[in-house]
């Protein structure tokens, strides 16, 4: 490819042999640094991005049945079968 891509240049851009080198090696080292993404590495980093969120929903739905569970004990004895009867029902809403 690089050997058709001094061709190119030099046949058809009538660029000077030394010109066609110099530009034809600036793009094969912009290209060799470009950090390109393909499907396979976008995938990879969306699964990745999908189990982290998936990680911190779990974390954050824990939180939220163990502040479920505290303010159900707190209204038990604070309320007494009343308390209880209004969780039971909110309980089986949910």
């Amino acid at each position: 490819m690089y050997a058709a891509t001094i061709e190119l240049l030099t046949q058809k851009g009538r660029f000077q042999t030394d010109q066609a080198l110099a530009l034809a090696e600036a793009i094969d080292m912009a290209i060799g640094e470009a950090q390109l993404v393909t499907v396979p590495i976008l995938d990879a980093r969306f699964a990745a991005f999908k189990a982290e969120m998936k990680a911190e929903i779990d974390v954050c739905f824990e939180r939220l049945r163990v502040q479920m569970i505290i303010a159900m004990v707190l209204s038990n004895a604070a309320l007494g079968p009343l308390g209880a009867a209004a969780w039971d029902a909110l309980r089986r809403a949910l």
